[in-house]
């Protein structure tokens, strides 16, 4: 059965395959990458949204790759989108990220308790107070502050 109708330039003719859902892959990936772009001042929301644009993107681009869609615009564009969404939110998140991990490997992630017990002198003991102070405060109200 063979259709005679015009198609779009991003389509495929119908052969059964999907070929529409190919064009819905890019669409998709395009959409997602915009909105990415846009709350990409959010960071978070930027880099989750930028990560599924990309994965749409990447989808579409071996739809392209395979010969079941035509048209590479679309999933380039979205590509190029949603790496720029990515990089942005990134940079907006970066202090959290740095801290985040900096904490983790400075306190290795101990409490008070531990910190104290492995402190070896005075100094030590005040570096471990200084990383837990709201805790230190809250165990010991009636002391000073390191």
């Amino acid at each position: 059965m063979s259709s005679t109708s015009s198609a779009a330039p991003e389509t495929v003719p119908d052969d059964g395959s999907g070929g529409s859902g190919a064009t819905g892959a890019a669409t998709f990936a395009l959409v997602v990458a915009a909105m990415a772009l846009v709350s990409a001042w959010t960071g978070w929301g930027g880099m989750a949204l930028g990560l599924v644009a990309l994965v749409a993107a990447v989808v579409a681009l071996m739809r392209v790759r395979s010969g079941r869609a035509s048209g590479r615009g679309k999933p380039l564009a979205a590509l190029g989108v949603a790496l720029i969404a990515v990089v942005i939110g990134t940079v907006i998140e970066w202090p959290t990220l740095e801290s985040a991990v900096t904490y983790l490997h400075a306190s290795q992630a101990r409490t008070l308790d531990e910190c104290m017990r492995q402190a070896i002198n005075e100094k030590e003991q005040h570096v471990c107070k200084s990383q837990h102070l709201d805790e230190y405060r809250a165990r010991f109200p009636g002391r000073l502050d390191p």
